[in-house]
């Protein structure tokens, strides 16, 4: 009986892919040029966003030094990746939990690549990469079960997707690429799996040349594959001209384009990478493909962050101002956007910085009365940013 019921619920589930792989015709004009210089521009957050700001609570366990990955009115949740430490935060900023189960054992990670958050089940979901598993804990900390994987997961890939689902983005199988489905949707309840029409047809790296190495090419760095910014999960394969956006009913939705195609000799030279989507913008960075060495560090010298203005329908380097703080530059590759809820992105304010600047005069408004507050050694404020349309 149980199997026939499984049959029926991924009999349904594959109808739903299937209706998910009829892509639509691409309907917004969103189109970045990867060889064009774009403008500089800067602008104020107040004037085109609300602004707050929601200091971290500090406890003895919960010194926070690390990532925030979902950011919504249900809470706040981030890690430390060196340490293994996760924890979570009330939409006030208030610790709510602190634990770490870094370890060997079966109830443990030995490194955190990603994590994720579903609030109306008070469940994390742990990426670990290294056994190829899904751990999943209760928001108070406690072990409650372990899914397997399909395959690999890229780093910081793994999302809430809905109820009863995850979705990841799988890594190619082996060195020798072959063309292969890397959407995978997976039950939260038994880890099965099922992947969208989507096909990944070449692999993609980050090269560095140069340097102690002389002309050979090696990887730098991987470039993101799979994001989820708000409650919508976007597939930006890089080799892919388009950028799409997951819909539950209608299936893969292109929203961005790219000029010229990856297809051409011209389009090589760069990744298109999305870091974020709001109310107002989109944001990109336009990566290099190949970097050089400068003594033995890799640096970019071509790469460019650029915003699409929904609005006025226009593309700029952007850099933002804060009114509040006006001595600090604000550009979008430190303007975090994360899972949780749509339209909140963030900037991570050091306290021992907000001291430094209160001191000197820099500050004003309500950041000011909170830095009053603080002490040196305190959990960072996050600045929230809601854009307005």
């Amino acid at each position: 009986m149980k199997i026939m019921k499984r049959k029926r619920m991924w009999a349904a589930l594959w109808m739903l892919l299937a209706a998910m792989g009829q892509m639509g015709t691409f309907a917004q004009e969103i189109s970045i040029d990867m060889k064009k210089d774009y403008p500089e521009k800067s602008v104020s957050l107040q004037e085109v966003a609300e602004v707050k700001y929601i200091p971290l609570g500090t406890t003895d366990d919960a010194l926070f030094n690390g990532t925030i990955v979902n950011l919504s009115a249900e809470g706040i949740a981030g890690f430390n990746p060196k340490q293994g430490d996760i924890m979570l935060f009330d939409g006030n900023g208030k610790v709510t939990a602190s634990f770490n189960h870094l370890g060997q054992g079966p109830n443990e990670y030995p490194q955190i690549y990603h994590l994720d958050v579903d609030w109306h089940r008070k469940e994390i979901y742990v990426q670990d990469n290294l056994r190829e598993k899904v751990r999943i804990y209760a928001s108070d900390g406690k072990y409650l079960r372990t899914v397997q994987t399909k395959g690999t997961m890229k780093k910081n890939s793994l999302f809430h997707f809905s109820d009863t689902h995850l979705v990841y983005y799988m890594q190619p199988a082996s060195r020798s690429f072959s063309p292969y489905r890397p959407v995978t949707l997976m039950s939260k309840k038994d880890g099965t799996t099922a992947t969208l029409p989507f096909t990944k047809k070449e692999n993609e790296n980050v090269k560095a040349t140069g340097g102690p190495f002389g002309d050979m090419k090696m990887m730098a760095k991987e470039v993101g594959s799979l994001y989820k910014m708000g409650n919508e999960v976007y597939v930006n394969e890089v080799t892919d001209d388009m950028i799409y956006v997951m819909e539950s009913a209608t299936g893969l939705k292109p929203v961005v384009r790219r000029t010229p195609s990856w297809q051409e000799p011209a389009g090589k030279d760069f990744f298109l990478v999305l870091q974020g989507v709001n109310a107002r913008y989109y944001f990109f960075k336009r990566q290099e493909a190949l970097l050089y060495f400068k003594g033995n560090a890799a640096t970019e010298t071509q790469s460019t962050y650029v915003a699409y203005d929904r609005r006025n329908k226009e593309v700029s380097r952007l850099s933002f101002t804060n009114g509040d703080y006006p001595s600090l530059d604000i550009p979008l590759s430190k303007l975090v956007q994360c899972a949780g809820a749509p339209n909140r992105c963030f900037f991570l304010l050091e306290a021992f910085k907000l001291k430094e600047a209160l001191e000197e005069g820099k500050l004003k408004g309500a950041l000011k009365g909170i830095a009053e507050k603080l002490d040196e050694e305190d959990n960072p404020v996050l600045m929230v940013v809601e854009f307005r349309k």
